[in-house]
């Protein structure tokens, strides 16, 4: 017997939906993917990972180095040691790139292909909405490497287990304690999931639950604190995790609050009024299903994450991937429209409107898409580092030169980050952990500001050469002769 037109019609449109959307993701993925590479961040941030493998402190203690901008927790560190086994700089930066798909994008397909209200209906809703996440991703998330990233992702599986019981078992709250106790050691503001998670607990199962569940958080922490101050120390861990992110100085919060007008519009605004709406409507959904309950508990988190997250935005360097709270209720939002438990299930021009919508959310990039990796750079950069080892500096990018003089030099974002919060190296000090025949610094040509030259005062002399801009203290660097 056939089905209904109205139920072909509608399947047909979820199918060309998917599609669409199918497209979007993928040109976004392969979007980050070539731009990946060419970011020094990402270099910057990966390298504290190299420094981890070879044997190298990456939180350096007050008058050491080298210097990192890495003032987060060890579990990034960790996940991103596979890099570290790639023979050149430029697959490190590949395998980074795959890492950091996985740390965005893993719970995504978790949470939409694990649910078994989207699986009821089909692999195609479950396609649809992985593919409509990727697309409501905020854009630098899959391609700039951040602690961030390894927080959202194992706080946003601790929330799935949290919700995919009704009743809680002691065995689903302890693998929840320990993946939000990888979220904490990842960022240390995912310590407020804890904290929301606790809130939601007690709201919904009960206090001996929540208790529970906080015993174990705590337990946790205190064995993975124990653990890393064996492997770091204990001074080491907290000039670097306490004192120098708390010593940062504020911006000024009128440009802050300017910088990105529509991230703060999109991620922010406009998901905090549709919550009010709806808890004004009273549609909120109840807790007898597992869209339900984990829509109940990223709202939570969501809450729970945007005082932090606002906080840590107004300081110097903070940028948008400190604000959780979108990472966490995308997923909650699409999986309650989707899975239609709570509520109807989406209609043939709502399912139209959403991918147009996302589509138009990365129209910029699906127009200007680049046709291989961007990888030039790295590969001038290269060459150039191989041409004089141990004598050319890259204060943005420390992997170029550890590939070639197998070592690690201070990365500049790191003696900024130590300059800002008191912390400084100057003379011998900073010295120390550079190129020991130092004859040139190199920067991208096109970065503008030489943030590190105050501290190397001769090196005046300024060369354009291809993508890179070269400081000597006495003209143009001549090459190693044996």
């Amino acid at each position: 017997m056939s089905s209904p037109p109205s139920a072909l019609s509608k399947n047909s449109v979820l199918s060309l939906a998917l599609l669409a959307a199918g497209i979007g993701a993928a040109a976004c993925l392969w979007w980050a993917w070539c731009y990946y590479p060419s970011l020094a961040w990402n270099e910057i941030r990966l390298a504290p990972a190299f420094a981890l493998r070879h044997g190298i402190n990456p939180y350096p203690p007050a008058g050491g180095g080298p210097l990192s901008t890495w003032i987060y927790g060890p579990v990034g560190l960790l996940v991103n040691l596979p890099a570290t086994f790639a023979p050149n700089v430029i697959d490190a930066l590949h395998v980074a790139s795959l890492v950091n798909f996985l740390l965005v994008l893993g719970p995504l397909a978790v949470v939409f292909f694990g649910s078994s209200e989207l699986r009821a209906r089909g692999l195609v809703p479950c396609a649809y909405a992985f593919a409509l996440g990727v697309l409501l991703v905020p854009a630098p998330n899959l391609v700039l490497q951040v602690a961030d990233h390894s927080a959202i992702a194992f706080g946003l599986l601790s929330c799935w287990c949290l919700c995919r019981e009704s009743s809680l078992r002691p065995g689903t709250l302890l693998t929840a304690a320990a993946l939000s106790t990888l979220a904490i050691w990842s960022k240390q503001i995912a310590v407020f999931l804890c904290v929301a998670q606790f809130a939601y607990l007690l709201t919904t199962h009960g206090r001996r639950t929540a208790l529970f569940y906080a015993a174990w958080s705590v337990s946790l922490n205190l064995v993975a604190a124990a653990a890393a101050v064996s492997a770091f120390g204990f001074n080491e861990l907290w000039l670097n995790l306490v004192s120098i992110p708390g010593h940062l100085p504020w911006a000024d919060l009128t440009v802050r609050l300017t910088q990105r007008p529509l991230s703060l519009l999109a991620q922010l605004a406009l998901p905090t009024l549709g919550l009010l709406m709806l808890w004004r409507k009273k549609r909120w959904p109840p807790a007898t299903t597992v869209s339900g309950r984990f829509f109940q508990l990223t709202t939570f988190v969501y809450f729970g994450m945007l005082p932090v997250g606002l906080i840590a935005y107004a300081k110097i360097g903070g940028d948008t991937n400190l604000l959780h709270s979108w990472s966490y209720l995308l997923p909650g939002v699409l999986l309650l429209w989707l899975a239609g438990a709570s509520f109807p299930a989406p209609s043939r021009k709502q399912l139209l409107i959403a991918t147009t919508c996302a589509l138009a959310l990365q129209w910029p990039r699906l127009l200007h898409l680049p046709a291989q990796p961007q990888t030039r750079q790295l590969e001038i950069g290269a060459r150039l580092a191989a041409a004089f080892p141990h004598a050319i500096w890259f204060p943005q990018n420390p992997l170029l030169t550890f590939y070639m003089d197998g070592q690690l030099w201070h990365s500049e974002d790191g003696i900024v980050t130590r300059e800002l919060s008191g912390y400084g190296l100057h003379g011998p000090e900073f010295r120390e952990f550079l190129p020991p025949r130092l004859q040139a610094v190199a920067y991208p040509d096109t970065v503008n500001i030489h943030a590190s030259m105050s501290l190397l005062p001769e090196f005046t002399r300024r060369s354009d050469l291809p993508a890179w801009t070269l400081l000597t203290p006495r003209g143009p660097v001549e090459p190693r002769r044996e």
